[in-house]
């Protein structure tokens, strides 16, 4: 070990004389090596920032979070047979009721439906185009709802479709500004109407994530209130039956539930097929998890050539830098130094080589990932994982690229190698 480190700190400084002394060839190539690495640890630190960002938006729906609606979820197929689906009854409110009832193993069902404001008000504030969903008393025994003041719907609120709302964050800072909207009255148009709801809640900032999985921008009002004003039946509206099974109950412990009462409810006989589709969230992570495996597939065949060029550029500076110490190879095996120690000084000479251009292509993928979060806000970031791969793909290329060079070196005759110019 103490021959490892001595020769390491006689190697360092060689390795940064012949930098040195040889700008434009160093530059040249070390440039493969950092673009290589570069567009490695670009493309992994992308995913993963991108899987991170995913995946806390799909934590907020529940691991085993079963979805019952018309459209199945499908990831990967050629072809979506959309025009077979669209031909589906929507779920019903009674549909959701005898879910309600009859599932043991649920923790909570309630059933919901999006609509979209033309046009919502406060005094000379409006915003347009927001987001409202209608959903049933359950809604927040199905996702967690942190309240930055006000409350949830009362029970016979929610069963009577009272007029009353919950508002996001977004929403309450700019229809509401700098004061508390809890108990004021706002308007929203839908569909050329206009309707009036008395605010009771205001949701703290949940933040935004790629897949729009947040209340920030959104107004929750009583199903049974939408119930009232549209028509939940057209095939314009489509709701969505939501169940979350008990602790310690699996997805397909639920559906295997779930199945029988819904083909019960829609009088399905034995032959024929479902006309509904039960959705769960691990469909969607499988699918992320697939998709963003084939993403870093394609990071690293894109990276592995620029770094296949740099290995050939590391081995080329190890060749010449061989023959221009010749003489002092030859000086060394005369005072008695070893083949390995021989082998060892130029090997570690290759993998400096290949580490300075491993940290010049992550400084580059630092500066890039902090200049879109800058911009963006998306939250990129260098993890030390990454870091850590970036490092050992370029001690394996040093050691790959300057292994021929280190043996030529070593196996030497001390007296032709003296005698040489």
């Amino acid at each position: 070990m103490n021959v490892f480190f001595r020769t390491l700190s006689e190697t360092f400084p060689q390795v940064m004389q012949e930098l040195r002394n040889n700008k434009l060839r160093t530059f040249l190539s070390l440039f493969g090596v950092s673009i290589g690495i570069f567009c490695i640890i670009a493309v992994l630190s992308a995913v993963d920032s991108l899987k991170r960002n995913m995946e806390s938006g799909l934590d907020k729906l529940g691991t085993n979070m079963i979805y019952i609606q018309r459209w199945p979820w499908e990831f990967g197929n050629d072809e979506y047979a959309w025009w077979d689906y669209i031909k589906r009854p929507t779920m019903s409110y009674d549909e959701y009721k005898l879910l309600n009832e009859k599932l043991t193993k649920a923790k909570a069902v309630c059933i919901e439906v999006w609509l979209n404001a033309d046009d919502v008000k406060y005094q000379s504030n409006n915003l347009q185009n927001v987001q409202m969903s209608g959903v049933t008393e359950d809604y927040d025994e199905i996702y967690t709802l942190n309240f930055k003041s006000g409350r949830y719907f009362a029970p016979n609120e929610s069963v009577g479709g009272s007029e009353v709302a919950i508002i996001g964050y977004e929403v309450a800072e700019k229809l509401f500004p700098n004061i508390d909207p809890v108990g004021k009255y706002l308007w929203f148009a839908e569909s050329g109407r206009q309707y009036k709801m008395r605010v009771i809640g205001v949701l703290e900032k949940e933040g935004e994530s790629i897949i729009d999985i947040s209340n920030d921008n959104t107004i929750i009002i009583p199903f049974n209130y939408v119930r009232r004003v549209v028509d939940t039946k057209s095939g314009m509206i489509d709701p969505v039956i939501e169940v979350r099974p008990k602790d310690g109950v699996s997805a397909n412990e639920i559906k295997d539930e779930i199945y029988p009462i819904m083909r019960n409810a829609r009088n399905l006989r034995p032959t024929e097929e479902n006309d509904f589709a039960v959705n769960e969230v691990t469909l969607a992570a499988d699918a992320l998890d697939s998709l963003f495996g084939m993403l870093n597939i394609v990071g690293f065949i894109i990276g592995g050539f620029s770094i296949l060029v740099g290995g050939f550029g590391i081995a080329n500076i190890m060749f010449v830098s061989v023959k221009e110490r010749t003489n002092v190879i030859g000086i060394k095996k005369s005072l008695g130094a070893k083949n390995y120690l021989i082998l060892t000084e130029f090997l570690i000479e290759a993998i400096i080589l290949a580490l300075i251009g491993c940290l010049i292509g992550l400084a580059l993928v630092w500066a890039l990932m902090l200049a879109v979060d800058q911009a963006t806000g998306f939250g990129f970031i260098l993890s030390w994982s990454n870091v850590l791969i970036g490092t050992s793909i370029a001690v394996a290329l040093g050691v790959i690229a300057g292994i021929v060079p280190a043996i030529t070196a070593s196996r030497m005759d001390p007296v032709e190698a003296i005698r040489s110019k």
